[in-house]
């Protein structure tokens, strides 16, 4: 999770793939893939790799991520089951209800209503 490591794999692939003229990279944005020593990295390999990125973390758009947060708000947050299986129980239970569910629940509803606002 340092820069000088991506710099070294960018390198790598580099020498992996001689013969490709150019090599593009899908990548998230952590900061190592843009840093000031990747930039200069990137400029001594001569554009032979493009990086793309992904666009930024968002919650909020993904609706999977609002069906965890419900789960956890209703389930796994501050629990008290002994032993794990117990916890794991709820946690089935919670998600065979939700799936036969014919609408979203409120809080999947309530971030879909709030971004449209």
């Amino acid at each position: 999770k340092a820069s000088s490591l991506f710099i070294q794999l960018l390198w790598r692939i580099c020498g992996e793939y001689r013969g490709a003229p150019r090599i593009h990279l899908i990548l998230d944005n952590a900061s190592i893939h843009s840093s000031k020593k990747t930039k200069k990295a990137l400029k001594q390999l001569d554009g032979r790799i493009v990086l793309h990125f992904l666009p930024p973390y968002c919650p909020d758009a993904n609706r999977i991520e609002r069906v965890w947060l419900d789960l956890h708000s209703n389930v796994t947050r501050n629990h008290r089951c002994r032993p794990l299986q117990k916890l794991m129980r709820r946690v089935h239970a919670y998600l065979h209800a939700r799936n036969a569910q014919r609408r979203a629940s409120p809080i999947l509803r309530k971030v879909h209503l709030r971004r449209a606002a």
